[in-house]
């Protein structure tokens, strides 16, 4: 059994997962010309025209006889040859390298040795973070523990969403609940483990919504305004395709949201003092004990405000994505509810227009024609940033001023700006970007 033990993956050391190669060199006499990370090994060294260039498993280094050009990887977009000589190395933050080299077979030398290394990993073990965190726990074998602790979350991570529920004001005693359903993100890989839901929506009913919905993105709770107690709710998708398909629990759901609002509105609210918000005397009828169960606070004859559903694409997207086997919400099966496109650009023609604008800027400037082209490149990208800010502001009026809950739905490729558009109301609505909302990761 100890034999079998020694020959388990712990005993493996880390320069046996992720062993260090010697560089290919083009002159004898060459060095690394930079200090390695902890799990970097250099794979190529040669000399450019005027230049030092390296390549390792983490980074292109370019030592100009000015300056020194690091670029990881992972930040390269595509490298091609221009003009024969000329490597032109373009990064997806903008930022364009050129290396110029004295022959032709010399440069498409290093064109194929970068285009071999920039392609995404085939395995996430390849990533070099693994191999960076494997021999520093070699190197620091002394503090393995600390770092063990370190790649562990501690409890101001765990606690973290209890702490926003509570300081948001949430009453998780008679409207909301912490649901552990998504935990080790079973359920939702881009949700977080816990999620905040009506109290009486069971997780098997969630289970149901989330088999409904795009992604398995089912309608969470992300915010809540302190003053009006109204709500901000993300989801994806439904899956209603051209069958027009229902599902009742995601019906409830949805409902359920701005019933849930109501019954918070309703029960009382202290301030840190004791107090009431609305400064008068206690009821008489204590409303959080009247409760024995979720399926009561549900059936209280209380009016609950509509629900804005907010849909990040146009009405036309919306429809078609019908033959892909989305939708939207039908309004007749959602009762008290409001569905609002708001015809946003997709992540596609952000692109489009980001590569426009960055061609733009690395040619040469043609008086005649460079406000007009600029103007184009640009016009795609200006519409979206002020598309989200007219609709993050009108989600503000909304939350604030009129204390109507709203779902935000940004399925498919719209989920960038669905993210987008939600960072307003955050930065307005909370105290910030990173308290302002209940996070449920990647949209």
């Amino acid at each position: 059994m100890e034999e079998e033990g020694q020959q388990s993956l712990e005993c493996i050391q880390a320069n046996q997962i992720f062993p260090k190669k010697s560089p290919v060199l083009e002159e004898e006499n060459m060095q690394v010309p930079f200090p390695e990370l902890h799990g970097e090994f250099t794979e190529y060294v040669g000399r450019a025209e005027d230049a030092i260039i390296a390549i390792s498993n983490y980074r292109l280094h370019i030592k100009f006889k000015e300056s020194i050009v690091n670029v990881p990887l992972q930040l390269i977009e595509c490298v091609e040859v221009r003009d024969m000589f000329q490597l032109h190395v373009t990064c997806k933050d903008c930022k364009v390298v050129r290396c110029q080299f004295s022959t032709f077979e010399q440069c498409q030398e290093w064109l194929k040795r970068l285009n071999a290394v920039v392609r995404p990993p085939s395995r996430l073990e390849d990533l070099f973070s693994f191999a960076f965190h494997a021999w520093c726990m070699e190197v620091y074998a002394g503090e393995k523990e600390q770092h063990g602790e370190l790649c562990r979350p501690g409890e101001h991570v765990t606690s973290w969403f209890k702490n926003e529920v509570e300081r948001m004001g949430f009453d998780t005693q008679n409207a909301w609940r912490i649901s552990d359903i998504n935990s080790k993100f079973r359920l939702c890989p881009s949700y977080p483990q816990q999620l905040l839901v009506p109290a009486w929506i069971t997780d098997k009913e969630l289970e149901n919504v989330a088999a409904f919905r795009s992604w398995k993105r089912f309608p969470a709770v992300v915010y809540r305004h302190q003053s009006t107690g109204a709500v901000i709710a993300r989801c994806g998708q439904p899956e209603v395709s051209w069958w027009g398909w229902r599902n009742a629990d995601d019906e409830h759901l949805v409902q359920s949201i701005a019933k849930a609002c109501a019954v918070d509105g309703s029960s009382r609210k202290h301030l840190p003092n004791g107090s009431y918000t609305n400064g008068s005397d206690p009821p008489d009828t204590d409303f959080e004990s009247s409760m024995t169960n979720s399926s009561e606070v549900e059936t209280l004859a209380i009016q609950p405000s509509k629900l804005l559903i907010l849909d990040a694409r146009s009405y036309a997207a919306a429809v078609a994505n019908r033959a892909k086997g989305g939708g939207c919400e039908c309004p007749e099966y959602y009762p008290n509810c409001e569905v609002v496109f708001m015809g946003m650009a997709n992540i596609h023609s952000i692109r489009k227009s980001f590569q426009s604008l960055r061609f733009l800027c690395t040619q040469m400037p043609d008086p005649a024609k460079y406000v007009y082209s600029f103007s184009s490149s640009s016009t795609a990208s200006s519409r979206a940033l002020d598309s989200s800010r007219e609709k993050g502001m009108s989600l503000q009026i909304e939350v604030t001023t009129k204390a109507m809950p709203c779902l935000l739905e940004a399925p498919g490729d719209h989920c960038c700006y669905g993210l987008a558009q939600t960072s307003v109301p955050d930065l307005e609505l909370g105290p910030g970007p990173a308290r302002g909302s209940l996070s449920i990761g990647s949209l």
